[in-house]
């Protein structure tokens, strides 16, 4: 007989996986996946919790459910990031409130799955700061049109973006510039509903990749891990 964590991370990975590939291909995920996987999640949960009675297990997994819902969905409506984010990461805790991995300072499932997946996240950046060092010691001229931007600017932009030709043609792809005054002006803007228009063919972008993904390998890294923050903090709190 499976056992029910083996049956809750099943259930999630399928659940993610099939959120990251929707998002990826068509930017938009249906709300039924996230109805048909907490109801399913809600029926598990419901009834671990009826065997375990009133024990702290259930009390973790209760302050889960409510914390994760209220900060997922405080998130979305301070427009750090998409509607489906919250549903996926709220959707996480009712299948799997609590998970107690190799390497974690608290169980909340979903909260370590989402702060691993920002943690995988920053990877983007130092790829794109590489990236742009390598065109510009190529004698690429990425800052052409941009000399008046201070440096400060300039180096924010190779960690978010790149430089990009045909810009019509990238789709998925988000715009960091904007026309200010007849000068183009790096627009770095954190709400994800705001996005800049460009002129020309050429443009600074970022792209548009849905936190879905990384939201999806935190949660493989913390099933085989743990909580990558966590631990963190509790090494450089033990020196």
């Amino acid at each position: 007989m499976l056992n029910l964590e083996v049956i809750r991370i099943a259930l999630i990975l399928v659940m993610m996986c099939y959120a990251s590939y929707s998002d990826l291909r068509f930017r938009e995920v249906s709300d039924k996946l996230w109805i048909v996987f907490g109801f399913i999640g809600a029926i598990i949960t419901t009834y671990d919790f009826a065997v375990a009675g009133l024990s702290n297990y259930t009390f973790l997994g209760l302050i889960s459910i409510g914390l994760g819902a209220a900060t997922f969905f405080g998130l979305y409506y301070a427009r750090l990031y998409g509607g489906a984010d919250a549903k996926a990461l709220t959707t996480i805790s009712l299948i799997m409130p609590i998970y107690w991995p190799a390497a974690a300072i608290h169980p909340f499932t979903a909260i370590f799955a989402f702060m691993n997946g920002l943690l995988i996240s920053a990877a983007l950046p130092m790829g794109f700061a590489i990236y742009n060092i390598i065109r510009m010691i190529k004698g690429d001229k990425i800052f052409d049109g941009l000399e008046h931007e201070p440096i400060s600017r300039k180096a924010l932009a190779c960690f978010l973006g790149t430089l990009c030709k045909d810009v019509k043609t990238k789709k998925f792809w988000i715009p960091m510039e904007s026309v200010l005054d007849g000068k183009r002006r790096f627009s770095f803007n954190i709400f994800i509903d705001v996005e800049p228009q460009v002129e020309g063919d050429k443009a600074w972008l970022t792209p548009g990749i849905p936190l879905l993904v990384f939201i999806t390998g935190g949660f493989v890294v913390s099933v085989f891990y743990g909580d990558l923050l966590g631990v963190i903090f509790k090494n450089l709190l033990s020196f």
